[in-house]
């Protein structure tokens, strides 16, 4: 009797202590859910607001809250071995605190600006290609003709007063999964409606009718009306992307105004951004006006040719009358090359369009021998200034006074060597036409005409095109090459195709009828040569790779380091500390994974305490799962039982939808990776460094509301953690998804296919590579249990997927499928 009682004692105190440490638990991974949930709210307001914002400062502090609540949590839960993680919140805590009592610049900067105001050096406010300009007018202050600015504090102005943030805000949320969704036109295009729509500010329209004034004196009597966002002609040139609007009655300026702000939004702008990695506040439009010139000739500059860089020529292209045809891709315009030195290598003579308003090869040049030479020597002397070469664009007035109406630096490619190899001595299927920029590419062709909508159906394409217009620069990151039959040198596309390094040529004309649709060819673009078939098979990997890749530029701003940055990205890493936490996500992340360990630890060290309430579930399925029961949701005396006696609601939801019976289980995918070596089974399966060793169990803590997964799922680890009561307050359902048995790649197109059927099913997600984090708070009961039984079929139906997602182009399929309820497809 009295050698049973203090062991009867100790199990029921192990058993409170159980209890209270996975009620402290359930705590900390609800806290978790919040905090995942603000961070996603908060970077998707720091896409459209400044960090002063009250609106940012709020959830920031509610963040540090959370962090320090599921610290104290954590350490509870651990006996205090991360004590730690309070010095380094405070740290970050210092540091925000610093940021935000900085205050913001914007708030000091004018609405107006004119081009000789010191203001208009600075980018931020008046945008790249005023600054641009402003700089050129420093030191030709005879070439630049007056103008003025209306700046990007305006552009926020005109957002705020209108209340349109919230709005944009609720379009452009997750756009960037879905560029090739008619959704994405639809949403941009609302976005263009709200801003017609809406009415520019007094303040605004005072401020362009002064300047207007002022400048009206020197000019005649209408308009250009340009775009000048941040960062514009600077490190991204946004090349066409914006509209401008030229001829413009000074009675219309305010309406030009507002026409410009909408083209922010266009379909191409848009698409840009998101490939380069900007957030949407960090490109806020400010508007150049300058008086119209009557031209006589117009057209475009280059002070070095961009694929000889060191031949010494420069190239000129030009037109009759406005070049804005022609910068567009819609006119050819007539070539001369111009020697810069004398020690400038032979240059090639005059090409005369053959197509378009610039004049045909038997007549004379659109500008004469001495007007060419006099742009040269501006052009040369501008680059010579700046310490760059430069793209310029220029136009001649009636009384064949020269001006410069545009400047930005000039990406030039090193000149680059065919390689010996391929198929012997075939000969090219076409010779012809000019290098626009250099390299190799292989893949299918595809044909599109300017009338068409810029979609493209096959995965890396070679382009044909018969104008080079902007429409077709959405599609450039996703191309393998790319081939024009009329076009120029210079304009929109031709410099956004030297920025993202697509191969391409120009000028094809009549050749292009030889490339056939869903052909494969080979192009040289160096040598201007196409060939039939795959000759480089080595380049098409590396034309995929390229595809594949989204921009890795990270996106800016103060918070953004402190905050949102996710430092700790490997748990098995020895630099996998809190010590080594540089923002909140950081820790977040460490007491996510330190709390996951510790509820492993203790589930197997309480094991021989807790028989009556740790069971074996028994089913059809290939799931080894034991479930500890919280509250009596289990039949007591049972350590065996089947999924239809666990009385929790979370529980049967998942679990109807992992029984699906539309839904396979054939585990023969799986075997032919038995014979892997044993580092594969050691990094894929965890082994010693993986959260659970193949001998340990995986748990499921249940109760009637609660369920909380964590385990090795196939080839990955999968964590879901819900509440599902009849109060939707306090509903939740957050999962998180990592690993897989296939390549980095394989890994991280299965997180994507993830992630998009998550947000079509109307939960927050957050995905790093090939980690999931998604979310769904405060739904009704009816609803919590909807989405946990689409978990269960998506965990079911993707736990292999990885393997056999092989290229990007499966991706939109396997979505589709899933999306239709057609789970054949992932057995």
């Amino acid at each position: 009797m009295n050698t049973e009682r203090p062991a009867a004692a100790a199990g029921k105190l192990t058993d409170l202590s159980f209890r209270l440490q996975y009620e402290t638990l359930r705590s900390l991974l609800f806290k978790n859910g919040v905090a995942l949930q603000l961070m996603a709210d908060l970077e998707a307001d720091l896409n459209h607001l400044d960090h002063s914002d009250a609106h940012i400062q709020r959830p920031v502090q509610r963040l540090l809250d959370e962090t320090l609540l599921m610290a104290q949590e954590l350490n509870i839960l651990t006996g205090n071995r991360h004590r730690s993680l309070y010095g380094v919140i405070e740290s970050i805590h210092g540091q925000l605190r610093a940021v935000f009592a900085a205050e913001p610049e914007s708030g000091r900067w004018p609405l107006a600006v004119p081009l000789s105001a010191d203001e208009a050096f600075t980018s931020r406010i008046v945008g790249g290609k005023a600054a641009g300009l402003a700089t050129l007018r420093q030191h030709f202050p005879d070439r630049i003709p007056e103008g003025f600015v209306i700046t990007t504090a305006a552009y926020r102005a005109f957002i705020e007063a209108n209340g349109l943030t919230d709005r944009i805000r609720l379009l452009l949320g997750d756009l960037d999964v879905m560029t090739d969704h008619p959704r994405f036109r639809e949403r941009t295009g609302a976005i263009r409606e709200l801003i017609l729509a809406a009415p520019v500010p007094e303040p605004i329209r005072e401020a362009i009718q002064r300047q207007a004034d002022r400048v009206a004196g020197a000019a005649a009597g209408t308009w250009a009306v340009r775009s000048s966002a941040w960062k514009e002609d600077e490190a991204f040139s946004f090349a066409g992307q914006f509209d401008s609007k030229l001829n413009v009655r000074t009675a219309d300026l305010t309406d030009a105004y507002r026409a410009v702000l909408a083209s922010r939004f266009s379909n191409r702008a848009v698409a840009y951004r998101l490939h380069c990695g900007l957030r949407e506040v960090d490109t806020p439009m400010a508007v150049l006006f300058m008086p119209m010139i009557d031209a006589r000739a117009a057209g475009v500059i280059y002070t070095a040719d961009p694929q000889h860089p060191d031949s010494g020529c420069m190239v000129l292209c030009a037109v009759r009358g406005l070049a804005d045809r022609m910068i567009r891709g819609e006119e050819e315009g007539e070539i001369q090359y111009l020697a810069r030195s004398p020690q400038a290598e032979q240059v090639p003579a005059r090409q005369a369009p053959r197509h378009g308003a610039a004049g045909g090869a038997g007549e004379a040049s659109v500008v004469a021998e001495s007007i060419a030479a006099e742009i040269g020597r501006l052009a040369d002397s501008a680059a010579r200034a700046l310490g760059h070469e430069m793209d310029l664009e220029w136009v001649l007035d009636r009384q064949d006074r020269l001006w410069l109406l545009q400047g930005r630096r000039l990406r030039v490619s090193g000149p680059e060597r065919a390689r010996a190899g391929g198929a012997g001595r075939e000969p090219p299927l076409l010779e012809s036409g000019f290098t626009l920029a250099p390299g190799r590419a292989e893949g299918p062709v595809e044909c599109l005409r300017a009338q068409q909508a810029p979609e493209i159906r096959r995965q890396a394409p070679v382009l044909v095109i018969d104008q080079g217009t902007p429409a077709f620069a959405p599609l450039l990151p996703r191309i393998a090459a790319l081939l024009i039959e009329h076009g120029n040198p210079v304009g929109h596309l031709a410099a956004l195709v030297r920025e993202f390094r697509v191969p391409a040529i120009y000028g094809l004309e009549d050749g292009a009828r030889l490339l056939r649709p869903d052909d494969v060819i080979s192009v040289d673009a160096t040598r201007r040569r196409i060939y039939r078939g795959s000759r480089w098979p080595e380049v098409r990997d590396r034309v995929l790779a390229r595809v594949a890749s989204p921009s890795s530029r990270t996106p800016a701003g103060p918070l953004h380091e402190l905050v949102l940055a996710l430092n700790l990205t490997d748990p098995y890493a020895s630099s996998f500390k809190a010590r080594n936490c540089r923002s909140i996500h950081d820790v977040i992340r460490f007491i996510h994974e330190m709390s996951v360990r510790s509820m492993f630890r203790l589930g197997d060290r309480q094991n021989r305490f807790w028989k009556s309430s740790l069971k074996r579930l028994d089913s059809r399925l290939p799931i080894k799962l034991r479930l500890v029961d919280l509250d009596g949701c289990t039949p007591a005396g049972k350590s065996r039982l089947g999924p239809e006696e666990v009385e929790s609601r979370p529980f049967q939801a998942l679990w109807r939808g992992v029984a699906d019976p539309r839904v396979a289980w054939d585990r023969k995918q799986v075997h032919h990776l038995e014979n892997m070596p044993r580092d594969f089974v050691e990094q894929v399966l965890g082994g010693s460094r993986g959260p659970r060793r193949s001998g340990d169990a995986n748990y499921a803590i249940v109760a009637a509301d609660y369920l909380n997964f964590n385990a090795r799922f196939a080839f990955h680890y999968a964590m879901l953690d819900a509440i599902v009561s009849p109060s939707k307050e306090s509903n939740h359902v957050h999962f998180r998804f990592r690993g897989g048995g296939g390549d980095e790649a394989q890994r991280i197109r299965r997180a994507t296919f993830l992630e998009t059927v998550l947000r079509h099913h109307h939960f927050g997600v957050d995905r790093r590579g090939d980690l999931v984090t998604a979310w769904l708070r405060s739904y009704p009961r009816a609803d919590s249990e909807r989405a946990l039984e689409m978990l269960g079929r998506l965990m079911a139906c993707s736990r292999q997927l990885d393997m056999f997602l092989v290229s990007d182009d499966m991706i939109e399929a396997f979505i589709q499928r899933f999306l239709s309820e057609d789970y054949s497809a992932f057995r």
